[in-house]
């Protein structure tokens, strides 16, 4: 190929051009002149050696940025993308459900429209083929088991559901039961198991072990509730006012539910009723809902949320002493003598029937390959935008307010996966018009990649890196587009710049003629789909416009879509792009350490532990180390890539969900006591001690 300026326009482009004079550009897509930042350095402009002392004569790019007609043209492409993915036919895009599967419709669709092959093969091979060029692909999609879906009726579905308990002081020879009824009285708890058991009840108190306090409704510390209906308390102590005890914000990590239910379950515990309690000042004490979706810790007993006043009629029913629900309630707010455990009745059994069925979701990483040609054709450029998002908010949303409520995702990540598409139209033209041989080793094959599940724990492209089209040393550069949408006094930071050997260098003369100020980031890992990659040993690049209020909310909408800038962003992308698969030298991995930018928030903490999780569905009990940072806690004290973490000082860990609670108590220099499983087949049970740090320090 030429040194030359080349021609991008398409079907599309000379459709759109008689509305370009309508389009007003804003300054930073007409700039001529661009600033760039490495780590610190001074920002200067590059484009003219003799204005900037530190530009490189040299670094003239071999592709110049685009026109302004081009970038006008790419300006409409990107806001129609992003305006329809973020719609709210695609309801937010959570894997597995309908949206999602519209979702990766949609993105196939434009894909096969340009004429670009299937990536994938019907089945996944043990190993990619050696000779994978000469292998064609059948199917764009690559599916997997989504992790489960929180919303009510997705993943979760309740088949059966009774509660009831005799009357008191009824003197027949068939005891008269209460019936309780669902939806009203009680509701299934989204983390239930299936059981039907009648049982003598036994008040739990708020089911809380805490030494630290000291606080304890176990104090014998082995309390055996096997065979028995545990009654436990919403919440945690409270004062005259139903409010925390422990904490004047809200309630303490202590209240935890998945905590106590680890506790009771821990201790036999055959059934569960999680009950309201009198007097709180908490607005979630009036209502039975919210906790009916999936959490990911299910557990393999019924459980039930009650309502305060069906929780006060059972216990007065039930109780030898006819006590109240508020008289437990005082016994168990009591910190200086907590009640331990009290069985209601020696023999008036409540009965409690429960079954659910989980169905398994499924979901699809969508890719496409676009094949190069001469010496270089059988090495790999990747190109990858996740296309999921939160959906109504049951998982991952910003404010328990908006639980519920759509969550558009225009920039996460919409606006990845619409330059995803944008630059698969471009560089499709410029194969199309490339001369076989040109540039001397001609250019390498392009897999565009549009992962799934990626707000669940980088699920597809773990999945994606366990089941590659091609090995891994056929991979040359993963390109990542997370939330590129929001361009602020045009600055963009651009991760990965020292994961291999001139990888700074390559993309530097690109940087000084973006019209975009760019930072320079080393590290490669991260919470996104590069990371992924990087644990590969391959080396990444991951543009990023930054975090903003609006993320992981229903506010992230696509009329705050900086789309012009979206547009520059992509066309600085396309190039580099251009050069990584044409440039003859290929790029050698460097391991560049852990990342240094924050990157779109997955999980926070007062401690580091220092992992990137690898699945937050719980679908193998424990906690999936997806990376592990270097210099943390965790690495000093052995932890490794794929370990399962089963233990938290003596706590069972189910899923990502059941170890935050764990996690959030923690204080910096406590040490730990964890249990891995490791090895392929999970044979070889690993203790180690960490000392935990606090957040902050250098990874």
């Amino acid at each position: 190929m030429n040194h030359r300026t080349m021609n991008h326009r398409t079907t599309l482009d000379l459709l759109v051009r008689a509305s370009l004079a309508a389009i007003v550009l804003s300054p930073l897509a007409l700039a001529q002149t661009a600033t760039h930042v490495a780590d610190g350095e001074n920002a200067h402009a590059a484009a003219d050696p003799s204005v900037n002392p530190h530009a490189s004569p040299t670094a003239a790019p071999r592709f110049p940025a685009a026109d302004a007609e081009t970038l006008a043209a790419d300006t409409l492409t990107f806001r129609q993308h992003d305006t329809t993915l973020s719609s709210a036919y695609f309801e937010g895009r959570a894997p597995g459900t309908q949206g999602n599967r519209r979702a990766a419709d949609y993105v196939e669709f434009e894909f096969r429209s340009l004429g670009l092959e299937p990536a994938f093969p019907d089945t996944n091979p043990d190993e990619p083929p050696a000779d994978w060029y000469a292998h064609k692909g059948t199917t764009y999609r690559q599916p997997f088991e989504a992790p489960p879906s929180r919303r009510p009726g997705d993943s979760f579905k309740v088949t059966t559901q009774s509660l009831s308990f005799p009357l008191p002081s009824v003197e027949v020879a068939a005891p008269v039961h209460t019936v309780l009824t669902p939806g009203t009285d009680f509701a299934v708890l989204g983390d239930s198991g299936s059981g039907n058991l009648t049982a003598q009840v036994v008040f739990a108190g708020y089911s809380i072990d805490d030494p630290d306090r000291p606080y304890t409704n176990f104090p014998d510390g082995h309390a055996d509730l096997s065979g028995k209906i545990a009654l436990l308390l919403r919440f945690e102590p409270m004062d005259s006012r139903g409010r925390s005890r422990w904490t004047t914000t809200g309630w303490s990590p202590s209240s935890s539910l998945a905590m106590k239910f680890d506790n009771l379950v821990r201790r036999g515990a055959s059934g569960i009723i999680l009950v309201n309690p009198p007097g709180a000042d908490d607005p979630r004490a009036n209502s039975i809902d919210g906790l009916s979706n999936p959490g990911g810790g299910g557990k393999d007993v019924p459980m039930v949320l009650m309502s305060t006043e069906a929780g006060d009629r059972l216990v007065k029913a039930l109780d030898k002493e006819h006590r109240s629900l508020a008289d437990f309630r005082a016994l168990a707010d009591n910190l200086d003598s907590p009640c331990g455990l009290i069985p209601l009745s020696d023999t008036a059994h409540a009965t409690l029937a429960v079954s659910v069925e989980r169905v398994p979701l499924m979901t699809d990483n969508v890719g496409a390959l676009l094949r190069g040609h001469g010496d270089l054709a059988k090495e790999l450029v990747v190109i990858g935008a996740h296309y999921d998002h939160v959906g109504y908010g049951y998982f991952g949303s910003r404010g328990p307010d908006d639980v519920g409520k759509l969550h558009p995702g225009a920039d996460d990540n919409a606006s990845g996966t619409s330059g995803l598409l944008i630059l698969a139209r471009k560089l499709a033209a410029d194969y199309a018009a490339m001369q076989p041989g040109e540039e001397g080793g001609g250019a390498r094959s392009i897999l565009f990649l549009a992962f799934s599940a990626e707000e669940s724990g980088l699920v597809g492209s773990r999945f994606y890196c366990k089941n590659p089209i091609a090995p891994f040393a056929d991979h040359t550069l993963m390109i990542n587009l997370d939330m590129i949408g929001r361009l602020r006094d045009g600055k963009v930071e651009l991760q990965g710049c020292d994961t291999a050997d001139g990888l700074r260098e390559m993309v530097d003369p690109y940087a000084t003629t973006s019209g975009l100020t760019i930072a320079f980031k080393k590290g490669g890992s991260g919470p996104s789909d590069h990371a992924s990659f990087y644990a590969k040993k391959i080396p990444v690049l991951f543009p990023f416009t930054g975090l903003h209020r609006e993320y992981h909310s229903p506010r992230d909408t696509f009329d705050l879509i900086n789309s012009e800038g979206a547009a520059q962003l992509v066309d600085f992308v396309y190039r580099v792009a251009l050069e990584a698969s044409t440039r003859t030298q290929r790029l050698v991995f460097h391991d560049a350490g852990g990342s240094d930018s924050p990157g779109p928030v997955r999980t926070g903490g007062g401690v580091r532990f220092g992992i990137s999780p690898g699945d937050y569905s719980g679908s193998e009990p424990g906690v999936l180390v997806g990376d592990v940072f270097p210099n943390t806690p965790a690495a000093k004290a052995g932890v490794k890539q794929d370990d399962l973490i089963v233990e938290w000082d003596g706590n069972k860990l189910t899923d990502v969900e059941n170890w935050m609670p764990y996690f959030s108590k923690a204080k910096p220099g406590d040490k730990v006591t964890i249990v891995v499983l490791r090895g392929k087949d999970r044979k070889e049970r690993v203790t180690m001690e960490v000392t935990l740090e606090a957040r902050g320090g250098a990874r």
